[in-house]
């Protein structure tokens, strides 16, 4: 079938359009107890000039059988940390709140001295999760005004890594000054990945559930048959019982794979 304009058109423009990078937010809730005055978390969300979408990358290992093509398979996945950029105010307060966040992370200061504490922390000791780290969630909206649908980012338990060098020069008059952040965080979720099921009931075999109850009957199938004392009314019982065993067994192969 030849390629045919209108309707790449047509199908781009029932979908909204092409996607533009310039459509989104990023906010930063809840964050370290030490705020700076005049800037909270959620303020953060003005000053974010640009952020990068973290990747997902499948770790793999080759195998290399004699006369054939290697073949790669899957044996872990990562993702790379969250970059952002943010515009820095005449006051500081981005600033002033950075440091103070990775101060909450790892207490680099030693302005009281090198046994003074901050936070609880002595210089050079570092914090616990549940004190500096914040949800971090990236919307990225549509370009339908009229409706504010978006694909959503969340990053939890982040913190800043690393901020980059804030250059100054006489000569940019008219430049506004930014600053790279760089973010770690134990969990990335996605707005449209798929949700799973805790129990798996519907994921490996029958569950969990399922591979406990077939555990208990099985073993409740052998007590019954091999109880000492046990007397069967007929031949024929005691078949039944053998295959009740047999039964269980298979299910219990099927269910563990």
């Amino acid at each position: 079938m030849p390629f045919n304009i209108s309707q790449f058109k047509a199908e781009l423009d029932s979908r909204g359009g092409p996607s533009r990078g310039s459509l989104f937010e990023v906010t930063v809730t809840p964050v370290h107890r030490n705020t700076v005055a005049g800037m909270d978390a959620r303020s953060l969300r003005f000053f974010c000039q640009s952020a990068t979408v973290p990747n997902i990358n499948l770790q793999t290992q080759e195998y290399a059988p004699v006369a054939s093509n290697p073949i790669f398979y899957p044996t872990a996945i990562s993702a790379s940390q969250f970059n952002a950029i943010f515009m820095m105010d005449s006051e500081h307060k981005v600033l002033q709140f950075f440091h103070q966040w990775m101060q909450a992370v790892m207490n680099y200061g030693t302005k009281g001295g090198k046994f003074s504490s901050v936070g609880n922390k002595l210089p050079f000791e570092m914090g616990y999760m549940k004190d500096y780290g914040a949800r971090i969630s990236i919307k990225h909206y549509t370009t339908d005004s009229d409706n504010n649908r978006y694909y959503e980012t969340i990053l939890d338990g982040a913190y800043p890594t690393g901020m980059g060098e804030t250059n100054l020069s006489w000569s940019d008059n008219d430049n506004f000054l930014t600053l790279p952040i760089k973010f770690a965080f134990e969990r990335i979720e996605f707005s449209g990945e798929l949700e799973g099921n805790p129990l798996g009931l519907y994921g490996r075999g029958n569950g969990l559930l399922s591979t406990l109850g077939a555990l208990a009957g099985f073993a409740g199938t052998v007590q019954q048959t091999v109880k000492q004392g046990t007397k069967f009314n007929s031949v024929q019982d005691a078949i039944n019982r053998i295959y009740r065993v047999d039964n269980s067994l298979n299910k219990l192969v099927n269910t563990l794979g």
